[in-house]
């Protein structure tokens, strides 16, 4: 199950709805979040997906090299980023003292118009300087209204938990073995599944079987 929350932070998030009616939950300041992944710039390489990762190790060493480009012309206008290991093919840039006013005037009538055109400004702006924007990657990194995986959690499609590593120099000095080591959901092996009741006859009494002898009641 994805855990997913909001790039924004509101001053009434009841009211958080479709973005025609977001100016009525007040939005306040909130982080820039970029997502990159591996097959915005791949290499020839040999794919391979281990039973055990259900990722490729190569393609995602793509994706860490992308990231710490990303990273460093980030740093020239920011200074405060956190690197998230997205749980599949990539990572989450979290730019956290990102600041709407450094991009765009702030606008009453449509406070949503303000986070969208900064947000469409500095994307710009990296996208002259990285290969991370595709089409769909300028799209949601634009959107002020996107949600994004809550760190820690477990992606839904990989089972490996999306991890939070720290800063870009924590991303550097990390390894591709060590990060999908550490997002292991269970480190220790999965759990067993629970062993199902033997079925039941047409009385209602419990079938007995070599394993589990049951007297019927």
């Amino acid at each position: 199950m994805h855990v997913y929350f909001s790039v924004l932070n509101w001053l009434f998030p009841e009211r958080v709805g479709k973005k025609y009616k977001a100016r009525y939950c007040v939005p306040l300041n909130g982080e820039y979040v970029i997502d990159i992944d591996a097959y915005l710039m791949l290499f020839k390489h040999k794919h391979r997906v281990e039973d055990h990762w259900f990722v490729c190790e190569e393609c995602l060493g793509m994706s860490k090299r992308l990231t710490l480009q990303l990273c460093e012309i980030i740093q020239k206008y920011y200074s405060k980023l956190a690197v998230v290991f997205s749980g599949c093919q990539g990572f989450h840039v979290h730019v956290m003292d990102f600041d709407y006013h450094d991009w765009a005037p702030y606008l009453e009538k449509d406070p949503i118009w303000c986070h969208s055109a900064s947000r469409f400004k500095f994307t710009k702006l990296l996208q002259k300087q990285t290969h991370v924007f595709d089409r769909a990657h300028f799209t949601v990194s634009v959107d002020p209204m996107r949600v994004v995986t809550v760190p820690n959690t477990i992606n839904g499609k990989t089972g490996l938990v999306c991890r939070f590593i720290g800063t870009p120099k924590d991303l550097e000095l990390l390894n591709i073995s060590e990060l999908l080591d550490i997002s292991k959901a269970f480190p220790h092996g999965y759990p067993e599944p629970l062993e199902t009741l033997p079925p039941r006859g047409a009385n209602g009494a419990m079938k007995s079987c070599a394993k589990n002898m049951v007297e019927a009641a």
